[in-house]
């Protein structure tokens, strides 16, 4: 045991050695233009093991989102310090793996989609790549957090909310590649999910937008939609969970390689709720679904059937 050990400690120490030369400032590693280099850094990390074509995707959108930070506004130093962890936690681990990518990186085009395999990443790689995008995530939505704060109105909270959604989604992108070689990382991270405990307000909420039960309907194809839906959901170890068919005015989705964010309107989605986060009188049994139907006048689709088409949801009489 003391000779392995050892070993470790000696190996461990070179591999430190060497990503601490490698971090100095005349390193070719050190690329001036990177948007997430806002300091040069002594901190010894190890390389971030992935697929050159990984590599390449991760940092293009890594980078996307250390630009969205820096153009922030007033939240300069809050901001950078988020764009140097980025650098110090994903892009100079990986640069250290693909020492020829440093200067390059930008410069490569890739497919708007990508698709990861294990071959391109291995287990333990992928879950920290994810872990340090989690992490990062939550300090982005922290700095965002607090810029609405400060906010006059809606509409100012909405417009400097942007650039932190953009950001947070970027990096979502970065970490599909460890999603995708690794589909159970996704399941632990919705599990991880914090559960939202009943309050008498939520409570009211739900039963203000639910219609009486039993007077709404499924068809057969809004019924496959969401059975299919709930096999998926139900992977994820955990709380019980029922289905949600609810309205919201404004449904926006971006897809790696878009510009803007797509948006289609007011509609119908589909999602699922904690059975402990809802009050119990709201579940309606549909066909042998539990489901919560809500809406902003429950009125207007009691009596009516849900349907399901390519293009998403709708009610008919």
């Amino acid at each position: 045991m003391r000779i392995v050990i050892a070993s470790i400690l000696i190996w461990g120490s070179a591999v430190l050695a060497h990503a601490a030369e490698l971090d100095l400032p005349n390193s070719k590693l050190i690329t001036t233009s990177d948007p997430c280099r806002v300091k040069i850094s002594a901190k010894p990390v190890a390389p971030l093991q992935i697929s050159r074509r990984g590599a390449v995707y991760v940092i293009k959108h890594v980078h996307n989102a250390c630009r969205l930070l820096a153009s922030a506004g007033d939240e300069g130093s809050r901001s950078d310090s988020i764009r140097a962890d980025l650098y110090d936690s994903i892009i100079g681990p990986i640069y250290r793996a693909h020492p020829n990518i440093a200067l390059a990186s930008q410069r490569q085009a890739i497919a708007k989609t990508f698709h990861a395999t294990p071959r391109d990443i291995e287990r333990i790689p992928a879950i920290r790549l994810n872990d340090e995008i989690a992490r990062l995530q939550k300090d982005i939505a922290k700095l965002g957090g607090d810029r609405v704060d400060r906010s006059v109105d809606q509409s100012a909270a909405t417009k400097a909310l942007e650039p932190f959604i953009d950001a947070a989604a970027e990096l979502s992108f970065a970490s599909q590649v460890a999603l995708d070689a690794y589909p159970d990382l996704f399941a632990k991270m919705l599990e991880a999910v914090p559960e939202q405990p009943r309050a008498a307000e939520s409570d009211a909420a739900f039963r203000k937008g639910a219609p009486p039960q039993g007077s709404v309907r499924l068809s057969d194809a809004a019924l496959a939609l969401v059975q299919s839906f709930m096999r998926e959901v139900r992977r994820i170890p955990g709380n019980e969970q029922v289905a949600h068919i609810g309205w919201t005015r404004e449904q926006k989705s971006k897809r790696p390689g878009d510009r803007e964010w797509s948006n289609s309107g007011a509609g119908w989605y589909l999602g699922a709720f904690r059975k402990t986060e809802v009050p119990p009188d709201v579940i309606d049994t549909v066909r042998g679904i539990e489901i919560i139907f809500t809406a902003e006048d429950p009125a207007a689709i009691a009596g009516k059937t849900f349907d399901a088409t390519k293009r998403g949801l709708f009610v008919h009489d």
